[in-house]
């Protein structure tokens, strides 16, 4: 009941089944009186009594008793509908007719609100009035005419004409479009792709040779009849220079002093390419820049070395002339020493240094190759350790404790559980 209760809050139809024949143990007034008692839930709503079985009998068969209820039902304007689940026989009436019903319900709802003008007063048909009585036909152009009469005898036609794929659609009833494909199966090795053949000019315009245009100017408009002969009367006057050696490159001699300066030139690049190169194997190289057994550099400032040094670069030094400042250069003076707080010692003779040890890796060993040797050894049996026990390097002396003996002795406890 409650289920039946909720239908009064949906826009629907309500379908109404009866069963007739009494099949289902309720007679046809027990079925009558149950639709009367739930009736008034159905107000302002459309129903329909649908009599279910009419395969086991009809309504025209039912008892005199039984048919004056239903008669009741067509007085009161509910339409009674007959129909078989069993057979299907009259179930798209009954689709059809609920559907027609419930859509007029809700047409007839909607006009009843005041939304209705608000529609329609969206809504404007316009009717056209005659002007005069003159009868204007639809504009069709000659083109769609001529197409529509090819499709009407290429489709009378059809019938007779042979199946050949390539120059006809059967589909479509008309010829297919020559693709440039075709072309090229047709003509083979001599197909050479042809686009002027689609240009938008006329067929007489279409292979004209373009003249070129050069800052907005048509060269083809500037062109001298005569170009030609002109052409050949320079090339003549050209082919005489050449043969009298108006083009030629004369020979340039050199005397001593540009001799000198191209010789010079030459060891100069010659030696800006040295230097480049020993810069780089500098850069490269990986050694120290200072070995331990090295003596230190004196930096040697005297002229001679510059004169040297400049000489090699190929600048020639002149320390004699007036415009070298080699000779005004002062040397520093020497200061005075503060007075000796200390009595020397004249009497007293200073120690003899003694000689300085050797490196270990040379001790014990005087022959350089066997050093060497020895050196390459001593590597791979570091390199062997180092790689064997996973060590950072030669000097590596750790030594690891994975489970420390204060963490790992004794009973764990109520606490003291933050350590372990």
């Amino acid at each position: 009941m409650q289920a039946v209760t909720a239908l009064a809050h949906l826009r629907a139809i309500v379908l109404y089944f009866l069963d007739p024949s009494g099949q289902c143990g309720h007679s046809v007034t027990e079925q009558m009186s149950l639709f009367n008692s739930i009736k008034p839930l159905f107000n302002n709503k459309p129903v329909l009594v649908v009599a279910n079985k009419c395969d086991v009998i009809r309504i025209e068969d039912v008892a005199p008793e039984d048919r004056e209820q239903l008669n009741v039902l067509q007085e009161n304007n509910v339409p009674l509908l007959t129909m078989s689940t069993l057979t299907e026989e009259g179930v798209s009436d009954v689709k059809q007719q609920a559907c027609e019903t419930l859509l007029a319900y809700r047409i007839e709802s909607k006009a009843q609100t005041k939304k209705l003008d608000g529609i329609l007063n969206r809504l404007h048909v316009a009717l056209p009035k005659p002007r005069d009585q003159k009868e204007r036909l639809p504009c069709i152009p000659d083109s769609v005419w001529a197409k529509k009469l090819a499709k009407s005898k290429a489709a009378a036609g059809q019938e007779e004409m042979e199946e050949d794929e390539d120059e006809e659609d059967e589909t479509r009833g008309k010829r297919k479009k020559r693709t440039e494909r075709d072309i090229e199966i047709e003509m083979g090795d001599d197909y050479t792709l042809d686009l002027k053949k689609n240009y938008d000019l006329p067929d007489e315009y279409k292979y004209d040779i373009i003249p070129e245009i050069w800052e907005g100017h048509n060269i083809a408009d500037y062109i001298d009849p005569e170009i030609f002969a002109k052409l050949e009367e320079l090339e003549k006057e050209e082919g005489l220079r050449d043969e009298a050696g108006f083009y030629a490159i004369p020979k340039i001699e050199l005397d001593s002093t540009l001799m000198d300066i191209k010789k010079l030139a030459a060891q100069i690049r010659e030696k800006k390419e040295i230097m480049k190169q020993e810069s780089r194997i500098k850069k490269a190289s990986t050694k120290p820049k200072l070995p331990r057994t090295a003596t230190p550099n004196v930096r040697d400032r005297s002229v001679g070395r510059l004169q040297k040094e400049m000489s090699n670069l190929g600048v020639n030094i002149d320390v004699e002339s007036d415009k070298a400042n080699f000779k005004r250069t002062r040397g520093r003076s020497r200061s005075v020493s503060a007075p000796a707080l200390k009595r020397m010692r004249t009497d007293s003779e200073g120690g003899a240094r003694s000689m300085s040890r050797p490196p270990r890796d040379k001790s014990g060993v005087k022959d350089p190759q066997t050093r060497i040797k020895l050196k390459k050894i001593a590597h791979k049996a570091i390199a062997k350790k180092v790689g064997k026990k996973g060590l950072k390097g030669e000097a590596d002396r750790f030594i690891g404790n994975k489970m420390p003996r204060h963490l790992f002795s004794g009973k764990r406890g109520i606490g003291k559980t933050q350590r372990r």
